[in-house]
């Protein structure tokens, strides 16, 4: 993972040092925060589980249907629900010097991004007889990232102007994933109840060392505007894609 990182941050800098013999670029320091979430997207995840279970449940049906009654009443629920933070100290070179609109930069970022599936279900007989599960999961990720990212200012004249940026990073496996079910288990025949209950937490780190060697990547495309506050001070704002949707807003200092 070290080398790794140390090999997507040099080659940036070999670009950058290259153009500062020009002397003419400038450089753009910027702190941000953001918030996270795969809010525009949670139904269809919803949906897409919902039916990966029932399906599954009806397998098993069909499985064991000399077992299993084919003719119970099958009912679930599912809900998905996604949020998290972003914080981040940017560094931004402008080779083109104050009027120009390409730069590049190179970001440590730190995020606490939070999964949670929440999800209930019942097969219950004619007779009374029945199973009802409930259960829960939760992931956890709290990377520390490393990212490398292109950017267009467009007419950067405009004291309030756009800009378009896309990137990658690398990032940590910190985090955990942690799991609870109940079952219960109803047979009217003998008016007895079962119950079980699972529950684990796995932290996330095993996988550094797993083979072959796996490294998150982070995605990044974003839509945003700056404003000058004064000659070399601005006020950032922008959205997009960041291995889920990500708004954050910033300040930068130009120097």
């Amino acid at each position: 993972m070290k080398k790794v990182i140390l090999a997507f941050l040099i080659i940036p800098m070999i670009i950058v040092f290259s153009q500062l013999a020009l002397a003419k670029g400038e450089w753009q320091i910027s702190p941000h925060y953001g918030i996270w979430s795969l809010r525009p997207i949670e139904p269809m995840i919803e949906d897409f589980m919902g039916d990966t279970f029932e399906a599954a449940f009806q397998e098993l049906i069909e499985e064991y249907s000399d077992v299993i009654d084919p003719s119970g009443e099958y009912s679930q629920s599912v809900d998905f629900g996604s949020s998290g933070k972003n914080m981040a100290l940017e560094f931004r070179f402008y080779p083109g010097g104050q009027d120009g609109s390409f730069s590049i930069g190179i970001a440590v970022e730190k995020s606490e991004l939070e999964v949670i599936l929440d999800c209930s279900a019942k097969y219950e007989l004619a007779d009374g007889s029945y199973v009802d599960g409930s259960g829960s999961g939760i992931l956890l990720w709290q990377p520390t990232s490393y990212h490398l990212s292109f950017r267009w200012d467009l007419v950067p004249s405009w004291r309030l102007h756009p800009y378009i940026g896309f990137g990658a990073g690398i990032a940590s496996f910190k985090g955990i994933l942690a799991y609870e079910a109940i079952v219960e288990a109803y047979d009217a025949s003998t008016a007895t109840t079962t119950i079980e209950l699972i529950s684990e937490e796995i932290n996330l780190e095993f996988l550094e060392y797993t083979e072959p060697k796996i490294t998150p990547l982070i995605i990044q495309l974003n839509l945003g505007f700056s404003l000058e506050i004064t000659e070399n001070f601005y006020l950032l704002l922008d959205a997009g894609i960041w291995n889920g949707f990500l708004v954050r807003g910033g300040v930068c200092l130009r120097v």
